[in-house]
């Protein structure tokens, strides 16, 4: 992992693992991390916690492919200069024979994110798509129907079943208030 003791502005990297000095001997310096390989690069630093993103203390910083990150040492940590929007994932699942369909983050949100569901299915009985597991890294959500049947001349819905071959989007976005 190498070690980018510079006093340069912009360091460029590719490779997935880097270090900066640490934060308490180098107060008042700014980088602009620029990541040009076709990998995350994840950084540390000395110290439990050395940088703060978002307000949020962190071991590691981690920069996509083909991103950049600003960070200034305030004596303590690396400050993360906030970012110009909140990540964003979207993708559609097929639901399997139980009725759910998983969505894997890659790479992982730093915390669970606010997550939205749609379901798109041309089965015509009352349908219903539940989150039923929510990490940082993952999303499973189940899709079920009710079938309806009529009895004495009313109409009523069965017991839900899973429901198979249903299209799910979802749409997931960091937590969080602002851009």
């Amino acid at each position: 992992m190498p070690l980018h003791d510079t006093d340069a502005l912009i360091i460029e990297t590719a490779t997935a693992a880097e270090s900066l000095p640490d934060p308490t001997t180098v107060a008042g310096r700014t980088h602009e991390l620029a990541n040009t390989a076709t990998v995350s690069a994840v950084w540390s630093a000395p110290g439990a916690t050395p940088f703060l993103v978002d307000g949020v203390p962190a071991a590691t910083l981690t920069v996509l492919a083909g991103r950049a990150r600003r960070v200034q040492s305030d004596g303590t940590r690396w400050v993360v200069a906030p970012t110009a929007a909140r990540r964003v994932f979207a993708a559609t699942a097929v639901s399997d024979a139980s009725g759910n369909a998983t969505f894997t983050f890659t790479p992982a949100f730093a915390a669970a994110p606010v997550v939205s569901v749609g379901l798109a299915t041309t089965n015509t009985n009352a349908t219903e798509a539940r989150v039923t597991a929510l990490s940082a890294s993952s999303c499973t959500v189940n899709v079920r129907q009710s079938p309806g049947v009529v009895i004495l001349g009313i109409s009523v819905l069965q017991v839900p079943q899973p429901l198979s071959g249903a299209t799910v989007h979802l749409l997931a976005i960091e937590a969080g208030q602002g851009v």
